[in-house]
């Protein structure tokens, strides 16, 4: 079987070409102690692709449906608040920057006005410190821009499919991020990741980009739950050890506008000597039927091509004085007339630009540590 290759741009761009369409997607998060299931999470995601004013692909309106936890959908009066005040922030709709990153959230007027309505309803129906207390704290997450934005990337369906996946992969296929990926819910860990994606699509015509990452959080585990931002042990003559964690994401992207089909994802933690997390995280597009593709942009973007290229020719020479200038070199300069029966020998010049590729493979955690690896000399 002959696969296709990657359509990249100059550069070994890639980019985001969906848009005017609502699809629906599932997540599944299930969090595992020694390989024993301690919590599951499920609920369906539907995806509004929408553009901006200026024709952008860059605008997402995004609307979660019923949540279930550990397969059950009644909570206690804590979680019920909890819910319910998260269910205020959807239908939200954000927009992002070019490489797909999360830029800024675009209703959040509407947001606050619905926690608004909520928040009268909770104080009417619930009593005690203790909600006030909770109350107070959705306040302060939900009436500041800022503050939300960042709980919302703390979010693991946001964290995953918000990633910056458009951007320039270099004749090496790869680049290099660094995550900072919720694993104990408000409390992140900070990861080097080199992220690649290969030539050739999937044998099911999908693009494939991997995200494998390795902790370069200095601080141990024990300061990572305890919320500190730096590492208290460097105040200390002897300094612990640093978190043990590494993270695997799989991308697969639609060929036709290179949007997310699905995502799997696994982060694996140390937390003592006798107890190791395993995270694992799914999202993928509930197809309406299994031979579903979407619509490819290809025409779009060889129009979007010529136009450019016209308009590079406006700006180098000048709308009218080009053809202005034209029209007197050619008066100026007549053709010459050719022979009635001319004979024409025609030449085909061909360009071939040779693919490189690594004479030696390393292992992928060896080369991320590599990259990452910091220098303590000054």
């Amino acid at each position: 079987m002959n696969l296709k290759k990657v359509k990249f741009n100059t550069n070994f761009d890639l980019d985001f070409g969906a848009s005017n369409q609502t699809r629906t997607y599932g997540f599944t998060y299930e969090n595992l102690e020694n390989d024993v299931l301690k919590e599951q999470i499920f609920y369906e995601t539907e995806l509004n692709f929408m553009s901006d004013r200026y024709g952008h692909n860059c605008v997402f309106e995004i609307n979660r449906k019923q949540i279930f936890i550990n397969n059950k959908s009644s909570y206690s009066k804590i979680e019920q608040i909890a819910n319910t005040a998260a269910e205020t922030i959807f239908p939200i709709k954000i927009k992002t920057k070019i490489n797909g990153e999360i830029e800024s959230i675009l209703n959040h007027d509407e947001i606050v006005k619905r926690w608004s309505d909520t928040r009268k309803n909770i104080l009417e129906y619930y009593k005690g410190d203790n909600i006030l207390k909770v109350v107070a704290k959705i306040d302060a997450l939900m009436l500041n821009n800022r503050v939300l934005q960042k709980s919302i990337n703390q979010n693991w369906f946001f964290h995953l499919f918000f990633k910056p996946l458009y951007v320039s992969y270099s004749e090496k296929l790869s680049c290099n991020f660094i995550w900072e990926s919720p694993i104990f819910g408000n409390q992140s860990i900070k990861y080097g990741v080199v992220q690649s994606i290969d030539q050739l699509c999937s044998s099911d015509d999908k693009i494939n980009i991997t995200a494998n990452g390795i902790a370069i959080d200095e601080r141990n585990i024990s300061e990572i739950i305890a919320g500190y931002n730096l590492p208290k042990s460097e105040s200390f003559e002897s300094k612990s050890e640093s978190v043990e964690s590494k993270m695997n994401v799989d991308y697969k992207l639609y060929n036709e506008d290179r949007s997310i089909f699905s995502v799997l994802g696994t982060f694996e933690t140390k937390i003592d000597e006798k107890t190791q997390q395993k995270i694992q995280l799914e999202i993928y597009h509930l197809t309406p039927s299994s031979s579903y593709r979407p619509w490819s942009d290809a025409s779009h973007k060889e129009n979007q091509r010529i136009f450019e290229s016209w308009q590079k020719i406006e700006r180098d020479y000048g709308k009218y004085d080009y053809f202005h200038d034209l029209s007197k070199e050619i008066k100026n300069n007549p053709v010459p007339k050719l022979p009635k029966n001319p004979l024409y020998t025609e030449k085909i010049i061909e360009l071939f630009v040779e693919e490189i590729f690594p004479k030696k493979k390393i292992s992928i955690w060896s080369r991320i540590k590599s990259v990452f690896k910091k220098n303590k000399e000054v």
